[in-house]
């Protein structure tokens, strides 16, 4: 054995289990950050008071009548917000249902030509609109709003997921910050038996 003894920690000595230490706090508040998200996201949407409907009396699936809290059941919502703006509008999309009445959907827009117009006939700005015309006003107005509602609980979807990505990666830099302060445990050890020899 050497005479020698092992050399007192130097701030050199103890920079790399100080950071292995930052890495796995840093982790941590990772975590605790992805959760906050999620059940922030969460509370936020179980406060709307929102039953999952039904996508059909058929198949109404598996999370009708459930509370919407989760990206599960925001999922589920959109999924049934959708089938039920399609049936509404005869299968089309907000972008494709055309607008020929004003702000109000009471009267024409504009000119009409028979070829424009729903009802196949020609009508003046300002006269009143015709059912057929009425109705699909209606209809795009409906497509709209199921828009914006479906765009809305996406938004949420996406949030969840960002939460959980947190969560993830938070896991995973506490991890690394664990391995590096064993490897650094391990190295101290070796290295105090070297200088015992």
């Amino acid at each position: 054995m050497s005479a020698t003894s092992a050399a007192p920690a130097t701030p050199a000595n103890k920079a790399p289990r100080i950071l292995s230490l930052l890495v796995a706090i840093i982790g941590v508040v990772m975590l605790i950050i992805g959760i906050a998200v999620y059940a922030g996201v969460s509370v936020q949407l179980r406060e709307q008071n929102i039953t999952v409907a039904a996508i059909s009396a058929a198949d109404p699936g598996s999370d009708a009548g459930k509370t919407l809290a989760g990206p599960f059941t925001a999922m589920a919502q959109v999924n049934a917000i959708r089938h039920h703006v399609s049936e509404a509008t005869g299968g089309k999309t907000f972008g494709q249902i055309k607008s020929v009445a004003t702000s109000d959907g009471q009267t024409y827009n504009a000119d009409v030509t028979a070829a424009n117009s729903t009802d196949g006939q020609a009508h003046a700005q300002g006269s009143p609109l015709s059912s057929a015309d009425a109705k699909q006003y209606a209809a795009r107005i409906t497509a709209q709003q199921g828009s914006w509602t479906q765009a809305s609980l996406l938004v949420s979807v996406v949030a969840f997921g960002v939460g959980a990505l947190i969560v993830g990666l938070g896991l995973v830099v506490i991890v690394i910050g664990l391995a590096l302060m064993a490897t650094q445990g391990m190295l101290g050890k070796k290295n105090a038996a070297t200088a015992r020899e």
